[in-house]
């Protein structure tokens, strides 16, 4: 009976959903965007309508993580499909950026004459040297890379982004937009209209949606700014402002794209890099754990003439790149991926591997949907969590099932040898030892 019902749920998907191979891509990264801070993610403020109404006529992942937890080498993985560890101890003169042997989703579509561009306020994912990234290194395969909106907020990079969407250029196009709205600090602009951050704190850094303060006192043996609870529920207010804020201009973005008919021949994807930490772990910020506040991440693709739904099993920002080629019809003989196309899991046409990897600094993580293992390779020690029972991961459950540690155990190591030997713990160190010196971490 069962396998019947799964074969009527297959030909229904396959009778509802004729997608139409699209045109052109857009790829939409939001910065520093936790997934459990959106409504289409059971987040009950309402952060996101326009983000929400996005999903619901989308696909939408529930179940989608990042490889890392910081914009370095996350970005890099979401744009090439290779996991961190391809991006870890490079020589100058661009240690943060994308290798000229690892081909990126602008180089491969700019190839086949699609018109490439980029709007990007990171200052990580840069094309010409700043202060946070001095090496540049993503710039390759863009015809246009706009960084005049760097640490700027949502308002500026669609003000380039929209002239982009309405170009008579008849040739197919990949628009990639990085926002870094709601990364620290949380400034909301101020014709933004608030809800939750209200009143005025005493503390100066709080005002100021700053977090810093707190990250000094953790990291570096720095004062304790006394932050009480009330400080960091409204440093959380700020953040979930800046989401509100994001919400509001992709709004008119995807208006845009309505007005000039581009919607409906254009494959687009909403992500995010890594989430943010507000102590729920003892961290602040991001770029320090594998917890899901740091990489349970938002993954909507809108498809033309794709049947919205949701879709709950384990999937990675690594997969965005193959499905995208996949559904432009590419033929990626010869290109090298670490993802999978998402295509037959979204057409119910065969399964995928169901494991989810992750590295930061000397943290690697295996998950597979129900449990996550993570194995600090500098401590040599496990943590086994339950992400049904304990959504938050606030219990080790290593002293349980073990045959759930081992499975998931085995599956890290055969990862680890696949990708990066033993694992490269220093050169992940390394790698933030550069941010820290740049400033861009504590």
């Amino acid at each position: 009976m069962r396998r019947i019902l799964f074969v009527l749920s297959v030909l229904s998907v396959l009778s509802c959903s004729k997608p139409e191979p699209p045109k052109n891509v857009i790829l939409i990264l939001v910065d520093t965007l936790r997934a459990d801070h959106l409504g289409a993610y059971g987040y009950a403020r309402p952060t996101s309508p326009n983000v929400d109404a996005f999903a619901a006529e989308s696909l939408q992942f529930t179940g989608s993580r990042s490889q890392a937890s910081c914009t370095f080498p996350s970005a890099n993985s979401i744009l090439t499909s290779r996991y961190p560890s391809a991006f870890l101890g490079q020589p100058a003169p661009s240690p943060l950026g994308i290798p000229e042997s690892i081909p990126s989703l602008a180089e491969i579509l700019q190839e086949r004459g699609f018109r490439t561009a980029a709007v990007s306020a990171s200052p990580v994912v840069r094309s010409t040297p700043g202060r946070f990234n001095p090496g540049a290194g993503f710039g390759r395969g863009f015809e246009s890379f706009d960084e005049d909106c760097e640490w700027r907020n949502a308002a500026c990079v669609n003000r380039a982004a929209i002239p982009l969407i309405r170009s008579g250029d008849p040739r197919p196009f990949f628009l990639y937009l990085h926002y870094m709205d709601p990364h620290g600090p949380y400034t909301p602009p101020k014709t933004h209209k608030r809800r939750w951050a209200l009143g005025r704190p005493e503390k100066k850094f709080v005002r100021d949606g700053n977090p810093n303060p707190i990250g000094g006192m953790l990291y570096n043996g720095g004062p304790d700014p006394g932050a009480t609870p009330a400080d960091l529920q409204y440093l959380i207010d700020l953040y979930d402002e800046e989401i509100a804020f994001f919400d509001a201009q992709l709004a008119d973005l995807l208006k845009a794209l309505r007005d000039t008919g581009r919607l409906e021949d254009t494959a687009v994807v909403l992500v995010s890099d890594h989430g943010e930490e507000f102590l729920e772990h003892g961290h602040i910020k991001h770029c320090r754990t594998l917890f899901d506040s740091s990489i349970k991440t938002p993954f909507l693709l809108r498809l033309p003439g794709m049947e919205p739904r949701v879709l709950d099993q384990p999937v990675q920002n690594l997969d965005v790149v193959p499905t995208l080629l996949d559904y432009l019809g590419i033929d990626t003989k010869g290109l090298t991926f670490e993802g999978e196309s998402l295509r037959p899991l979204i057409e119910g046409t065969g399964e995928l591997d169901p494991h989810q990897y992750g590295m930061q600094g000397t943290l690697r993580s295996a998950a597979d949907g129900r449990h996550k293992l993570i194995h600090d390779l500098g401590k040599g020690s496990y943590a086994l969590y339950d992400l049904k029972a304990d959504p938050k991961e606030t219990k080790d459950a290593l002293r349980g099932d073990r045959r759930i540690f081992h499975r998931l155990r085995q599956a890290l190591t055969t990862w680890l040898g696949r990708t990066e030997g033993t694992g490269k713990a220093e050169e992940s160190l390394e790698a933030e030892r550069k941010l820290r010196a740049l400033g861009y971490l504590e």
